[in-house]
Parts: C-alpha cells; structure tokens; sequence
C-alpha cells in the first residue's frame, strides 16, 4: 500500500488539475474560488466542485467576469455519497479544498485524499471531531506522505503562524527557548455564515456527554503531553487581566480554546525538533478590553451567548430569526471595509540569574480589505498555493505528511498571506 501511494505523490505531474474546490458553491467555498481567480498564478489549473450543476455554472460565470484572463475552472459535480466517485475527483488534483460541512460530510473528503495521495487543506477548526479524524487518519497519511493542513482560517492560521514567527524571534534574537505566547484579538468584524451557524448548533447538540470534559485538556491534539495551569490564569471574576505589551485583557475570544489546541498540536508535532518551542510552552488568548467597563460587557454578552446555545428554546429562537440559511453569509462589499486584526506576545524563559527579566517579543497581523469569511478564503487559497509551490521552509522538521497545522506552512503561507491584503510585524520589546 505505501509503495503505491508513494507512487501516486511521484505522478503528480500526470494530475488533471493543480487544485480542486470541494464545496465551491456554498458561502465559504464561492468566496475561496474567487481569491484564486483574483490572486494565484492565471496559469492555474483548477476545478470548482458542488452538487448542483445550475450552481457551478452561475459561480463559473462570475468567475470569468472577475479574471477573464486566466485559465477558467472546469466544474465538478460529485455525489458525496459516492465515496468512489468522490476519490476520483479528489485524485485529479495535486490539492484539494474542502469546503464542505466538515461535521456531515467533511470526513468523507478527507478519507478520499489520503486514499488518492492528495494533499489538502481546510477550514475546520472543530476539536472534537479533528481529533477523532487525527486519530483514524494521521498515520496513514503520513504512511502515504499526504499532507492535510486543517484550521487554515481566519482563526486560527494567523494565530498558529504568528507564534511560530515569534518564537523564532526569540530563538534567534536572545537565543531562549519560549514560555508562553498571549495573543490579544483586537479587531473581529465578523458576522457568521449559515454553515457556521449550523456548525456551531451540531457542537452545542450533538456532542458526546463527555466532550466538553475532554476539550478541556489543552493538549487533546498534541501527539505529547504539555504541562496545565501556572501562573498565567490570573484574570479576575470578569475574566479580565494585563499582559505587559498588549494592555487590559478580556477571556472572552470566541476561538481561545480551538486556537490553543491547534497551536499546541503545533508544539506537539515540533517536540524535541531544532524548531521546538520550549518545553514549558503555553498558549493563551484573549480579546481586548479598551476599558473595565468594556471588559465586563464583553463577559455579559459571551454570558448571554453561552446560555442561548445551552437551552434548545433559545437556539431554535436563533437559528430562525438570528442566523442566516446555508448558503448565506455576512455582506460581502461591506466586509471588504473591514479588517481583522490581532497582537500577540511571545515570553521566553528567564536569562542567567534568578529574577533577570525574561526577553519579550511582540507580533502584530493586520487583514486589510476585509475581515472574517474573506480572510478564511485567503487562508484557504494561499495555503493550497503554499502546498503547490512546494516551498516549504525549516519548520517541517522531517515532517512530510500527516494532519497538521497552518505553522508547518511556515513563512511562506505568511508572505502569501502579505500580497493578498495581509500585513504582520514582528520586533523585540
């Protein structure tokens, strides 16, 4: 079996097409198949891939009018229940985009690559159900050196990366391993999807009883263990506390917890590597807080939000006049108006004597143009390109395949990222 997989990643160039877009006609997906008719390379050899005909070909109509220069998409129809016919389609392309509902049919796609030798990235940021994917799937994908980099969305491939880069400027600048990293949300004007919004019903009905026990190890996707608690939960009754550098905190991000098992599966997968990151390492995240009384109302309103998912008469309230149906989303024009922004500090373990201050570094990324679902459709596009080019940096570490994270596409994914209406900033305090 693995001699025929390695077969199929020698014979990528026979492949029909550079990329597939599974999904491509939902919100997510359509605006995904847009920045690569905007931003990769017009000699792209792509397919954009749905259920419905009549959907493919209006998206390949607009498609045409946004770039009538490049080479146009060739659409797909699959029928996910096909598991065939779908590894047929996924095995065509070097890379493949699944953009699909990673809790109802998500697995499907992710089955189908590592079977067909194609590499793939998502936006799935679920951690119950990637870590039983990574379970059933991370071996044999690496047997098959098949790369699956999943989370590659606005949360939390800008988080992952900017850490990584971070922790490097420590490495490099004071030659210290990393304590901690604090990322502060500071811009997230975004609205929500119906994919979304029916994602984040499935997690609030449909988890096993034992879920929300295990999500609170912190290390559940980390192939090791990392050490608990410390002296950095000092936030106060309204979950509010400062990190020097990034002013007054609020525990109110909406990806803290995805965010920090994804950047330590990171950690995990880097143990013991040159580009390890330390082995006291912790990740934290929060949003920002202008003032106290702007910290307690963020409190109040993720109070409010956790009590409607918490009782089914308030969620069937919010799905029916609060979410929008699949398929929908927040306004695209408007959004290109706004912009995603977050700051982040890196602390490294103390130098020489007891009580020496410890070297800080502080990062900074910028989405201008657009915020939220936008951003994801880079983070999505960028990263299949990043695979494509195969310009991988040092952060691999021998890693060459497997269901990894944003970071393992390095500085490359970033620089992607920068030309697509990103910015970041990095430098020692």
């Amino acid at each position: 079996m693995a001699s025929s997989a390695t077969s199929n990643k020698n014979n990528m160039d026979d492949r029909v097409y550079d990329l597939v877009v599974v999904g491509a006609t939902g919100y997510t997906g359509t605006l995904t198949a847009e920045h690569i008719a905007q931003f990769l390379p017009t000699n792209t050899k792509w397919a954009i891939a749905g259920r419905s005909t009549g959907k493919l070909d209006e998206l390949a109509v607009k498609l045409k009018k946004l770039s009538p220069d490049r080479v146009q998409p060739v659409a797909e129809t699959f029928d996910l229940s096909d598991e065939r016919a779908l590894a047929q389609l996924v095995g065509k392309a070097k890379v493949c985009i699944s953009v699909v509902s990673y809790w109802q049919v998500g697995e499907e796609v992710v089955r189908a690559c590592v079977a067909s030798g194609t590499d793939y990235v998502d936006a799935n940021g679920g951690i119950y159900g990637l870590k039983g994917w990574i379970d059933k799937y991370h071996e044999q994908a690496v047997a098959r050196r098949v790369t699956l980099i999943h989370a590659c969305a606005v949360y939390a491939a800008p988080h992952d990366l900017l850490t990584l880069l971070l922790i490097r400027e420590l490495r490099s600048r004071a030659s210290v391993q990393t304590r901690k990293v604090v990322v502060a949300v500071v811009g997230t004007p975004m609205g929500i999807s119906g994919g979304t919004a029916d994602s984040i019903m499935h997690d609030a009905t449909s988890s096993p009883p034992d879920a929300a026990a295990k999500l609170q190890n912190p290390w559940i996707l980390s192939p090791v263990p990392g050490i608990t608690g410390g002296s950095d939960d000092r936030t106060d009754v309204f979950g509010m506390y400062s990190e020097n550098g990034l002013g007054l905190l609020s525990d109110t991000s909406y990806s803290a917890a995805q965010d920090r098992h994804i950047v330590h599966r990171t950690w995990g997968l880097l143990s013991g590597s040159d580009n390890g990151y330390g082995s006291h390492f912790q990740y934290r995240e929060y949003s920002r807080a202008e003032s106290k009384i702007s910290g307690i109302l963020k409190f109040l309103t993720a109070l409010l939000t956790s009590c409607v998912l918490r009782f089914a008469l308030l969620r069937a309230f919010a799905k029916r006049f609060v979410f929008p149906a699949p398929g929908e989303g927040p306004d695209v024009k408007q959004s290109r108006l706004d912009r995603f922004t977050i700051e982040a500090v890196a602390v490294g373990e103390p130098e020489g004597a007891q009580g020496k201050a410890a070297p800080r570094a502080y990062g900074r990324f910028t989405f201008h143009g657009g915020a939220g679902y936008l951003c994801t459709a880079a983070c999505l596009a960028q990263g299949a390109a990043t695979l494509l080019s195969g310009s991988r940096d040092d952060v691999t570490s021998g890693h060459q395949g497997g269901m990894i994270t944003p970071a393992f596409l390095g500085a490359g994914l970033m620089e992607r990222l920068c030309k697509a209406g990103g910015e970041v900033e990095v430098r020692m305090l």
